[in-house]
Parts: structure tokens; C-alpha cells; sequence
């Protein structure tokens, strides 16, 4: 077996999640809105002031904040 790098930021990442997910529901946030701003997206966090997570888009063509983040940023 092999040592994983990225295996101790893959775990603190799902752990993040895991306590945004419990936050929204505590505020009242059904399922679906909770997996689709949590859980469908993917490990990779926006870099600018949301503190979110990047959709599968932004993610795929190398964003590192959100629309909106980088849209605030332009003002």
C-alpha cells in the first residue's frame, strides 16, 4: 500500500463538508438545496470570499473562485 499525499486534504475537505451541510440544515435548508451546493460539486474551494466550493464548470476550465467571487472582484 502506498502513502497518499493529498489523503489528509481529501479528509479535511469532506469534513468541511460535512459541517457546511449540518450548518444549512440547522438554518432550515432542505436536501436538495444541501446536495446541490455541498455535495454535487467538486474538493476544489473557491479562493475568494464566499468560502464555497466551485461548481463542476468552474472547476473543469481551471477557475480558482467562483463566478460570483470573481465578478466581485472586478469592482
Amino acid at each position: 500500500m502506498y502513502d497518499d499525499p493529498d489523503g489528509d486534504r481529501i479528509r479535511q475537505i469532506k469534513e468541511e463538508k460535512k459541517e457546511k451541510a449540518q450548518i444549512m440544515k440547522e438554518n432550515g435548508y432542505d436536501q436538495e438545496t444541501i446536495r446541490s451546493d455541498i455535495w454535487n460539486r467538486p474538493d476544489a474551494e473557491c479562493q475568494g470570499t464566499c468560502q464555497g466550493y466551485l461548481t463542476w464548470e468552474e472547476h473543469n476550465i481551471g477557475l480558482d473562485m467562483c463566478w460570483y467571487c470573481k465578478v466581485e472582484a472586478m469592482d
